[in-house]
Formats: structure tokens, C-alpha cells, sequence
């Protein structure tokens, strides 16, 4: 099994568990060993991460560690098989614990992409949030994926995603009022430059690789670049003139569309990551 199946994979994958940015970076250190495939149980032996027989966090925080495209695994036999993507070894040498906003920007960016094996997260941040913002609460959010999916979700994972510092919660995008929630675009920052361009540059590498100039509308539409930080046109157009300012796009805002040229890659931002940390 790999980590692209899980595409189709159910709702309730987290088995109720919140991402824990604490069993998240042992799954990558864990990836970083070359242990070979293990069951469950060796899994929780060698990260301490509690597992049960018919459940425990072990499972659910690999398939999260991959939909934040810090690993991918293989399943086989019960038995799964860990390894660092380019993004996990980065992220493993400059920031092991996961205690820099930038790792949890990036892991939040993925874990709610509209490409994300995550589906909850994909499409709360990719159709419902957008429609929704800034208020809203479970009740709105149960029947639109009962009308999306046919199916029920337990929601304690995402409420908790958001609201905790063990997982995501230091990010600030989503606050719990009473028995709703009201969102707060993620505020651009210079020092974010080469996550955004990260970001970008590694949708736009997968999905329109053959193209060295994109309209705006393919950035925002097809790439859905930037609906993750919850981010509005004004926004979105603001995170790209601080790319260009970086020399890593040229914005032509005399096309209409307005269209961007592509000047550096994913691996160059990929390794100025973290240069800009004070």
C-alpha cells in the first residue's frame, strides 16, 4: 500500500486521534532509521507512540505523517516501511522536534492541500471553509459532508488539529467560539518567503510541469495554491509580489489574465527553507 492510496481512504482514518506534532516527528525519525517494515507493535516499541490491538495512534500518525509529505510508506502483510521524502530529511536535520512555525506551516499546508490524502482537511479547507468563512460550526459541517460524502466524521481530530499546541494550534487559523469556529487567514511574512515558493513550486512542478509560465487562475484554481492558508485574491496576489521581491517568480501583471514566469524551482526553496529565521 502506498501513501497515494490513501486518496480514497475513509473519513475517520485518524481513529479519533489529533496529528501530535510529538509522534509526527518519531514517525520521521523513525523514516530517518531505515528500520525496515515493522508491525504496529514494533512501531509503538521503537517510537513509545501508544498502540492497541484494533486501534492506537501509531497507524493513523503514519498516514498523517505522509499526507504531510514528510514520508511515504508501504503496507504489506501488516507491516509498514517509513522513508524520509526529500521535504521529511529537510525538515529532520533543521527542526527535529517540529518547533519552528515554518515545519508546521508546512505540515498543515499539505495535510489540507486539495490534493491531500487527508480528505476531511482537504475538503474543509478546499470547498467548505472558502463558502463558510469566517464563522461556522460542527452541525454546518456535518451536513455538508453528509450531502458531500453520504457519511458521518468524528471532528474531535480536526477541532483539536487547531486548538492545541501538541498539534497546530500555534499557527492560528482556526479559533473555537462556544460551539463554532471563526477562521483567521494565515498573515503573510517575509520570512515565509521559500515556504510559499516551496509550495508553489512543487504543485506547479507535479501538475503543470511542462509549463514555464501559468496564469493566475491556474495558481488559484488548478494548483488551489494558497486556499490552505484560507487566503483571498488580495492575499494570494500580495504572496506573490513577496516572491517576486525574492527573485524566485516574475509576476506579468500587464496580461489579463495576469500571468507568473517561474524563475527558480521546489529544491532551491527547499533548501533556503529555514535561512530566514532570526
Amino acid at each position: 500500500m502506498s501513501n497515494k492510496e490513501l486518496i480514497t481512504y475513509h473519513l475517520n482514518f485518524h481513529q479519533s486521534f489529533a496529528p501530535e506534532l510529538e509522534a509526527i516527528s518519531r514517525i520521521v525519525s523513525l523514516a530517518d532509521s531505515d528500520a525496515g517494515f515493522l508491525t504496529k507493535e514494533e512501531i509503538s516499541e521503537k517510537t513509545m507512540i501508544p498502540t492497541g490491538k484494533s486501534s492506537g495512534k501509531v497507524e493513523p500518525h503514519i498516514y498523517y505523517t505522509a499526507a504531510m509529505r514528510l514520508v511515504t510508506f508501504e503496507k504489506v502483510d501488516k507491516k509498514y516501511e517509513c522513508k524520509l521524502t526529500s521535504l521529511g530529511r529537510k525538515v529532520f536535520l533543521e527542526d527535529p522536534y517540529l518547533v519552528e512555525n515554518i515545519s508546521k506551516l508546512l505540515l498543515h499546508a499539505f495535510l489540507a492541500d486539495k490534493y491531500s490524502a487527508a480528505t476531511l482537511w482537504s475538503y474543509l479547507f478546499n470547498e467548505f471553509i472558502p463558502k463558510v468563512m469566517p464563522n461556522f460550526n460542527d452541525e454546518l459541517i456535518q451536513n455538508a459532508i453528509e450531502r458531500k460524502f453520504s457519511s458521518n466524521v468524528n471532528l474531535t481530530p480536526f477541532r483539536t488539529c487547531y486548538n492545541s499546541d501538541l498539534s497546530l494550534g500555534e499557527i492560528g487559523l482556526i479559533r473555537l467560539e462556544g460551539k463554532g469556529y471563526e477562521v483567521e487567514p494565515h498573515r503573510i511574512s517575509r520570512e515565509n518567503v521559500y515556504v510559499y515558493g516551496y509550495l508553489l513550486f512543487i504543485k506547479w512542478e507535479e501538475i503543470l510541469a511542462d509549463r514555464s509560465e501559468i496564469t493566475f487562475n491556474e495558481i488559484a484554481d488548478i494548483l488551489s495554491f494558497g486556499k490552505p492558508f484560507l487566503w483571498r485574491e488580495r492575499q494570494l496576489r500580495d504572496a506573490l509580489d513577496l516572491m517576486q521581491d525574492a527573485g524566485l517568480i516574475k509576476v506579468n501583471a500587464q496580461l489579463s489574465p495576469i500571468t507568473i514566469i517561474k524563475n527558480q524551482n521546489s529544491s532551491h526553496c527547499l533548501d533556503k527553507m529555514f535561512s530566514l529565521l532570526i
